[in-house]
């Protein structure tokens, strides 16, 4: 009978120091998914902000004359935007300054201009204003001028990507919160099992005097340890996928303009280990205060 109990207690202690091992690494593989999710919204977050702060240091305005017009009609129309009050300054943009800079943006496909002259590029001004609220109204008035075929105006740009910022920030809060929650019931549930299966152990500890406090903080800690775990493995994962695409995308779009990876592991890994911990902790707390009767 003495060796029968003993054989059903050493198979219960196999069982549940298994179960526990499974719904730990179930809990570590949730936080690393969650991890992975906030940090690629994170990094798209950075990354347009980023492209935003360029965009906003660039020329407010650039008015495109067609590329057909002479000398006289050119000096027409820088007369029509020299003379507008609205105008605090502006830069000539000659055909040969823009060929220069397509070639420039090309890069190492410039080699489709070969055999080209700069007859097709466009003469252009680049005008900065007197007053931000008068920009509609500028860009109406000069698309208006004779010779004129196009105006740019970087702060529609600007807008779009604030918008854009602003949905993706928003997607991020909502998935990382269900992501999260995901998280740290899983890891509630983890602790759960550890203190069940160590319940024994704890009424001895409270029948020799051991306070709460001395028998929460080691379930407490095992969940910021499953936190961090998650943390460090999403912040390799979110590393290495930002490195492949990174250059891909930059070689692809020359438009868009990525912070590097160096500048946004600090960020990136504060973040991640403040979440870690908070989920952990958190997650044990609660359910050692559901569960845990000491």
């Amino acid at each position: 009978m003495k060796l029968r109990t003993t054989k059903y207690i050493f198979k219960e202690g196999l069982i549940n120091a298994y179960r526990n091992k499974l719904m730990s690494l179930a809990s570590v593989s949730v936080v690393t998914a969650s991890m992975i999710v906030l940090g690629l919204f994170l990094i798209i977050s950075i990354n347009l902000k980023y492209n935003i702060q360029k965009l906003e240091q660039q020329p407010q305005m650039q008015v495109y004359c067609d590329p057909e017009l002479d000398d006289q009609q050119i000096r027409t129309i820088e007369q029509t935007i020299k003379s507008d009050a609205r105008v605090k300054k502006y830069t000539y943009v000659s055909k040969k300054e823009a060929f220069e800079k397509m070639k420039e943006m090309l890069g190492e496909d410039q080699d489709v201009l070969e055999g080209l002259g700069d007859d097709f590029m466009p003469v252009s001004f680049i005008i900065e204003l007197n007053n931000l609220k008068e920009a509609k109204d500028v860009v109406e008035s000069f698309k208006l001028i004779e010779g004129v075929s196009s105006v740019r105006y970087s702060q529609e740009r600007i807008d779009i990507l604030i918008k854009i910022a602003t949905w993706v920030q928003v997607g991020n809060i909502v998935l990382t919160i269900i992501l999260l929650a995901v998280a740290m019931f899983i890891i509630s549930n983890t602790i759960k099992l550890t203190v069940f299966a160590r319940r024994k152990e704890i009424n001895i500890m409270k029948y020799i005097g051991a306070t709460d406090w001395f028998i929460r903080w080691p379930f407490i800690v095992e969940g910021v340890v499953i936190g961090l775990m998650g943390a460090a493995i999403g912040f390799l994962a979110v590393s290495i996928i930002y490195a492949l695409f990174s250059s891909k995308i930059s070689e692809g779009i020359n438009i868009i303009s990525l912070v590097s990876l160096r500048e946004l592991q600090f960020v990136v890994i504060y973040t991640f280990a403040l979440v870690g911990i908070g989920i952990g902790s958190l997650g044990s707390a609660v359910s050692i205060r559901k569960y845990l009767h000491v």
